[in-house]
């Protein structure tokens, strides 16, 4: 229903927000690795990016929302993604998301968007250029807020076969010496099985669920 809801393919529930950052950052990131986030960000994930991260050798650059030009200079053979949230909080600062999947995907990286506050009611990312989008469904999506939830929803076009995200193109030893970009990528045999093939997978979502 939340890929449904955000117009993706698949979605994977987990125990919270930062559980789904967590998760979705370990299948992209191996130590000495990095990635870019828009510093406009609610403070949790800004200390879970800039301390936890740092235990892991996970290494994060911030820049301003809207400084296009630092954002794309900070890129490099190590950077695994650009990060940002759709309505940032605090401040209610919107992104471009336009703007950021340009830059993302002229460097060959996925663009992910933390869609908390917003929901697909207001914003739906994948429209506007997304590739990942992750929730704290604690806050607004759950309606409630007395119980911890995240979902991490993948869009299912992105190029995960990329020996940029070796997690996710290189054989598992865990699964048999798979690959779950050409198992479950948008080219493999459970994208045709699904009647989908080259135009939407699930390896993200699957990695994530690995």
């Amino acid at each position: 229903k939340i890929a449904a809801l955000e117009g993706g393919f698949a979605a994977l529930t987990v125990a919270s927000g930062h559980a789904a950052q967590m998760i979705c950052f370990t299948n992209l990131l191996n130590s000495g690795d990095n990635f870019v986030a828009t510093k406009q960000l609610y403070g949790g994930s800004v200390t879970q990016f800039g301390r936890q991260f740092a235990q892991f050798g996970w290494e994060v650059r911030f820049f301003d929302v809207d400084d296009y030009d630092a954002i794309e200079k900070a890129i490099d053979d190590k950077t695994k993604a650009i990060y940002c949230e759709s309505i940032c909080n605090p401040g209610g600062v919107v992104s471009d998301l336009e703007k950021l999947a340009a830059i993302a995907h002229k460097n060959g990286l996925p663009l992910i968007v933390d869609n908390t506050t917003a929901t697909p009611y207001l914003c739906r990312p994948f429209e506007f250029g997304a590739d990942i989008v992750l929730h704290s469904a604690t806050k607004y999506l759950g309606g409630h807020g007395n119980a911890l939830c995240g979902f991490i929803v993948e869009k299912g076009d992105f190029d995960w076969t990329s020996e940029k995200f070796p997690i996710l193109s290189k054989p598992c030893d865990s699964y048999h010496g798979i690959d779950f970009a050409s198992v479950f990528g948008k080219d493999g045999p459970v994208a045709e099985m699904f009647g989908v093939k080259g135009q939407k997978g699930l390896a993200f979502a699957v990695g994530c669920r690995a």
